[in-house]
């Protein structure tokens, strides 16, 4: 098959053939139509984060269609389109049983950052991480599910737990961030998108935030106090992870509140303990999510609560230009790769 490998640290993928997938027991090959990129594929590439065994074959947001059945297997058939949980699980530790199976205490990897995931003309996955995918969702948006959704809606719904009238800041509007205001504003909140480019704040305003803060014009803190009559907010997400955007969070939220970070980096919070007690501070992490979370957004997404946004598409062999342009700012929703 082929497939994009990663070879080397700060170098391209080479797309090549490869073997596909061998099966074991209750395992899936599944038929790649295709693949989102995130942004922790450009932490990979660059080696920070995760850092997979060399060869690696990334993509971990592929839908696709069921093309083989490892033995034990009776759930799904050949033809069926699906979409993954990435998280491979023991399923039956403390927190498997828990909806935290990003916590799992037999951790087996996650499809794409320690497996080989989609970036591939197959892809495989065991049974119990495989979902059906509604015939209404394009594989398009239905692969974005696999991580920008379920991280959204974990984000959101289990960790953030936002509900009507809060007022909720949404730090970094990626693919990640589009989600969640949707989520949020379905919850009934009052969200307030930050970007750091104009082009971003457009985009933003189609995803029913009631006002977008472009950062690089406007002051964040002030801005916020005056959007919330002077108290700030009750819940901030930051998406992006750094010590920048954490105090953007920390100026944002009152007394009380709640961050959530779904952004990762290497950047150290500049936070004290006497802020937190005396601030009675909420600072929470959120991974992805579990199967119940892909299971919750592949129905928000279904029932059209939730519209990814797939900006560009690009074929496989052209995944390096989809990388470059991500990187230039000129993605402004989900890079999707798509394999005929």
């Amino acid at each position: 098959m082929k497939a994009a490998v990663m070879r080397a640290i700060n170098s391209p993928l080479v797309v090549e053939d490869v073997s596909e997938p061998e099966l074991g027991y209750n395992d899936v090959l599944v038929q790649t139509k295709s693949c989102g990129i995130c942004g922790t594929d450009l932490h990979i590439m660059d080696g920070t984060g995760y850092k997979p065994s060399l060869p690696h074959i990334m993509g971990h947001e592929p839908a696709g269609i069921v093309a083989k059945l490892g033995s034990g297997v009776t759930k799904f058939k050949v033809g069926d389109r699906v979409v993954p949980n990435i998280f491979f699980t023991c399923g039956e530790c403390f927190f498997c049983r828990t909806n935290r199976e990003t916590m799992c205490l037999n951790f087996k990897g996650a499809l794409g950052v320690g497996i080989n995931g989609g970036y591939a003309e197959y892809f495989k996955a065991p049974t119990k991480n495989l979902f059906l995918l509604p015939p209404n969702i394009r594989f398009e948006e239905g692969s974005i599910i696999a991580d920008a959704v379920v991280t959204s809606v974990h984000a959101v719904r289990r960790r953030a737990q936002v509900k009507a009238d809060d007022n909720v800041v949404i730090i970094g509007i990626g693919g990640v961030g589009q989600s969640e205001m949707q989520i949020a504003k379905h919850a009934g909140a009052k969200v307030i998108g930050i970007a750091r480019r104009v082009q971003r704040v457009q985009v933003g305003q189609r995803f029913g935030a009631d006002y977008i803060i472009d950062s690089s014009r406007e002051k964040v803190a002030e801005k916020i106090r005056e959007l919330t009559n002077g108290f700030g907010a009750d819940i901030v997400i930051d998406n992006v992870g750094l010590e920048e955007t954490f105090l953007q969070a920390l100026a944002a939220v009152h007394r009380g509140g709640r961050i959530v970070m779904v952004g990762e980096s290497e950047d150290t919070i500049p936070l004290s303990t006497f802020q937190i007690c005396v601030n009675e501070l909420d600072v929470l992490g959120s991974r992805s999510g579990g199967r119940e979370d892909t299971v919750e957004a592949i129905k928000l997404v279904e029932n059209g609560v939730v519209t990814p946004y797939v900006s560009d598409t690009f074929p496989l062999e052209k995944i390096n230009e989809a990388f470059d342009a991500i990187k230039q700012g000129k993605v402004m929703g989900r890079a999707v790769i798509k394999i005929p």
